[in-house]
């Protein structure tokens, strides 16, 4: 069978570990990408990251080596965005995660891109119907067919972990907005997300 690539968005969280998981079982070439925008958490998630990937090397095949990117014309207009942990809205934050995807993957003549966005947040940028519309553009602009994937569109986090969990490094595993001295502050929202999905387990 013919290996496929793709270019994995990727942060060091459970969704996007259990992609590369996911993508792993099907005889795909991962390219893990991190894409930065200047926020104040990046430095330790970044740490993390590639601690996550250290740890898969050695049993997930066709992984390649994470790359980075950053997004420069965002980087210091949004530096601490979002101001307060109630709202975590980063204004079209998939459009560009996933454009920037796409022009990496350009460059290495891969025409595919995965997101581990669940769908559970309602902002407007985080449908299916916007990733569709997405596809079609970023093809246009290309002129090649563009693909943006979404497998765990729909499901919940403990569901990821409960696939997932047994084949991923989850004590490594991080997200945070609001970190202290390099460990998850515990309290921010996506503290109590991953909090909330092992308790329910």
């Amino acid at each position: 069978m013919k290996k496929e690539k793709i270019v994995v968005l990727f942060s060091g969280g459970v969704e996007s570990t259990a992609l590369l998981i996911h993508y792993a079982s099907k005889n795909n070439i991962l390219y893990p990408l991190y894409v930065r925008f200047g926020y104040s958490w990046e430095d330790e998630e970044l740490k993390r990251a590639k601690n996550v990937l250290f740890y898969l090397k050695k049993s997930v095949k066709n992984l390649r080596n994470l790359a980075t990117v950053k997004v420069k014309s965002l980087s210091k207009r949004l530096k601490g965005f979002p101001s307060t942990e109630k709202e975590l809205e980063i204004p079209m934050r998939n459009l560009l995660l996933c454009s920037q995807a796409a022009i990496y993957g350009y460059r290495k003549g891969i025409f595919r891109c995965a997101i581990g966005s669940l769908g559970m947040y309602p902002f407007p940028d985080n449908k299916r119907e916007y990733f569709d519309k997405l596809e079609e553009l970023i093809s246009q602009g290309l002129n090649k067919t563009f693909t943006i994937e979404t497998p765990f569109f729909g499901m919940k986090k403990e569901e990821i972990i409960r696939l997932y969990g047994n084949l991923m490094p989850l004590h490594l595993t991080f997200s945070c907005i609001k970190p202290i001295k390099g460990k998850p502050c515990g309290k921010c929202i996506k503290c109590r997300e991953r909090e909330e999905a092992l308790r329910l387990l």
